[in-house]
């Protein structure tokens, strides 16, 4: 990867070394056959709404088939669980650290260790230690399980633009990309869910702009850079859908869009991308982009480029929803949807209607148990033999955990996710997203927990730890967003609060793969430290206390949920 000067703004822009495979600018517009396996997993995914159950048993029976027989299955007793009663009973509810055994097995090369289709990669995301998680993923779940159930969401995309307009329209697809390479874990290939080197088959979820370049991952490639090379391979085409999982994404779409107006214009007047021949020149839009920006007096708008935009989607529950005005302003008065529940593990829910926030519970992908969240301790782990309930039992309103086996090895296996019942689909409870158990924080989906920012300013702090000084990371809602450590400052500490900043960043983005790709991609702001003196703590637990708070609420966390903190904390002088 190279870089060059943009001979318009003069503003420092990515090159590829890699020629494009196509002198063309490419849209990969929808096709009526494309169209047609969306809609029919759409109309499946609204089947098991309204009957439920034969799906539920069906996944079952066959989780029971993935594990039976295997090393898992021996060590628990599976050949003789006949019902869920029995399943519960043989197989104690875990979070992932107690999967790991079996995970090393399987990246020393063992086979038949959780499930009878062996996996052919891992699925690579943050742990709670900050030691990357690695999840099997297997032929077996990947055809039968997560490739239609995203078939299904997007018919619900193209069924509230109008399959009509969908048909030979362009989509944005942000959610994932396409990776050429990818990081082994032992003889395992290992990527995170938002990139994916190949399809597994012709049922995997393989959309129409699979083999575009815009789709494409460049190894290296800048965030910034790489959004603005979507930008310019889609300029031409006739978007109407913009897709990806967290809503920061489209609006640091948009602020690209605005900040290199004048580059896009240029190429296409040119007909180039960093440099490079870039299909042919479009004046035509060129001259109808300049004199947009010369009435919008700044940069370009989404709806400069796009105009027959038709949906946006996103997730928009917990930390997303804070997103919503944001987005709102980028591309307004755009219809928005969910996407679904979706992560590494496996899939919660599906989106199968025009709610704005939650989609029912996908019960023909997973077997799914429910823990009630009243009276449980928010940091603790879910005990071995916790008393689960089912989705019929779920009360509307009320907030629950979720424990999820699939077919993929993961048995019973704590999620560490919290979802709320909204209403019901047929017979299907409607879930949103309410946050993550014991995680601190999570704008943009960095889930930063309590044991990363204890272990970053305890190794930031290196020898000086032995001084033992009081701290907490706040939350601070901005665009972007980002955090604030306030620590009561030692007097013998050498080291400036602005250095010390910088190297509990730097542990910060080394225990925490998600944040240090916020932190890449200018998602998060890099963290402040505000340094305070001796006393600090105790006089904002006493004014706190004064105005109402409970003890409680004054429990000390090592990253707080409440930004609002902040000010309790800046009315103090700093050092």
């Amino acid at each position: 990867m190279s870089t060059d000067v943009s001979p318009v703004s003069g503003k420092a822009i990515s090159k590829s070394t890699t020629y494009f495979k196509r002198q063309a600018v490419n849209s990969s517009v929808v096709t009526s056959a494309f169209l047609d396996q969306a809609r029919t997993a759409l109309e499946r995914q609204r089947a098991v709404c309204a009957s439920p159950q034969e799906h539920a048993d069906r996944v079952f029976k066959d989780i029971l088939n993935q594990a039976e027989g295997t090393y898992f299955g021996k060590k628990h007793g599976l050949s003789a669980v006949r019902t869920l009663a029995d399943w519960k009973k043989s197989v104690p509810v875990r979070c992932y650290p107690a999967f790991e055994p079996y995970i090393q097995k399987l990246l020393d090369g063992d086979t038949n260790v959780l499930t009878r289709s062996d996996p052919y990669a891992f699925l690579k995301t943050s742990g709670s230690s900050g030691k990357p998680k690695l999840i099997p993923t297997t032929r077996h779940w990947r055809n039968l399980y997560r490739g239609r159930a995203l078939y299904a969401q997007w018919g619900l995309y193209f069924e509230s633009i109008g399959y009509s307009r969908s048909r030979g329209a362009a989509v944005l697809d942000l959610s994932w990309e396409r990776t050429a390479s990818v990081k082994p874990a032992s003889s395992f290939p290992s990527y995170s869910i938002s990139q994916r080197p190949a399809a597994v088959s012709s049922v995997d979820w393989t959309p129409p702009w699979y083999e575009e370049d815009w789709f494409q991952g460049v190894e290296d490639e800048d965030y910034k850079a790489g959004l603005y090379r979507k930008l310019r391979l889609l300029a031409s085409s006739d978007v109407r859908i913009i897709v990806a999982l967290n809503p920061s994404k489209i609006v640091g779409l948009a602020e690209q869009l605005a900040e290199r107006a004048d580059d896009l214009i240029a190429d296409l007047r040119r007909g180039t991308l960093a440099g490079l021949p870039c299909g042919g020149a479009d004046p035509v839009l060129a001259d109808r982009l300049e004199a947009a920006r010369r009435a919008n007096g700044a940069g370009l708008r989404i709806a400069d480029l796009w105009p027959n935009l038709s949906l946006v989607v996103s997730w928009n529950s917990a930390s997303a929803a804070l997103y919503r005005p944001w987005l709102e302003e980028v591309t307004p008065g755009v219809p928005k949807l969910p996407f679904s529940a979706t992560g590494t593990e496996g899939i919660v829910t599906i989106p199968v209607d025009a709610h704005s926030a939650a989609g029912p519970l996908a019960l023909d992908l997973g077997l799914y148990e429910f823990v009630p969240t009243v009276g449980r301790d928010d940091d603790a782990d879910l005990e071995p033999d916790v008393e689960t309930v089912g989705y019929r039992d779920l009360e509307v309103g009320q907030t629950y955990n979720v424990v999820m086996s699939q077919a993929n090895g993961l048995y019973r296996y704590d999620l560490g996710d919290r979802y709320t019942v909204v209403d019901r689909v047929g017979e299907v409870p409607r879930m949103a997203f309410a946050g993550r158990s014991g995680f601190g924080s999570s704008f943009t989906g960095e889930k930063l927990t309590e044991e990363d920012v204890h272990n970053a300013v305890r190794l930031g702090l290196g020898d000086a730890w032995r001084l033992r000084p009081l701290f907490t990371c706040i939350p601070v809602w901005n665009t972007p967003p980002g955090y604030t450590l306030a620590i009561e400052w030692p007097e013998e500490l050498s080291l400036t609060p602005e250095r010390f900043a910088a190297q509990v960043e730097d542990q910060l983005q080394t225990l925490n793969i998600e944040y240090a790709e916020k932190r890449r991609t200018e998602r998060l702001t890099p963290l402040r430290v505000l340094a305070v003196p001796h006393g600090t703590f105790a006089a904002v637990d006493q004014r706190r206390q004064a105005e109402g708070a409970s003890p409680a609420q004054l429990k000390h966390y090592w990253i707080q949920r409440n930004g609002d903190l902040l000010k309790y904390f800046e009315d103090v002088p700093q050092k």
